[in-house]
């Protein structure tokens, strides 16, 4: 029976053992409690930070189509500019020549009073000389 005291007495641990188990389940369930709380946070601002990936998509697409409502308009107005421009164009050269028209006179269509006119002009000179 000697034996058995001996065997019992194996079994037991150490204190100092048993003590420096507890403090590494203590830390580590300090780190454990760190970690999780880290994630969590770290959760939340993954969170935020898509809410404002989402926003921002959502924002550039308006400003997109927005974009895109003025580029129309803008080419809308600038055809309507080059109208105006080639209209101007046209009635100027139409006045220009109808100007120069009048300069040079009409170029043997006469109305009775035109020739009359002319026709008492030349008498006149032809009468002083």
């Amino acid at each position: 029976m000697v034996g058995l005291g001996n065997s019992c007495r194996g079994m037991k641990s150490p204190p100092l053992l048993v003590a420096a188990l507890v403090a590494c389940i203590v830390v580590l369930g300090f780190n454990y409690w760190v970690a999780s709380s880290r994630s969590v946070d770290l959760q939340g601002r993954i969170m935020d930070l898509e809410g404002k990936v989402r926003r921002a998509a959502a924002e550039r697409g308006a400003v997109e189509l927005k974009k895109n409502e003025f580029q129309g308009e803008l080419e809308k107005q600038r055809q309507q500019i080059d109208k105006i421009q080639s209209l101007h164009s046209f009635q100027m050269e139409n006045a220009n020549k109808l100007h120069q028209e009048e300069k040079v006179g009409p170029k043997g269509v006469y109305t009775w009073s035109q020739f009359s006119v002319r026709l008492w002009f030349t008498n006149t000179l032809s009468a002083t000389e």
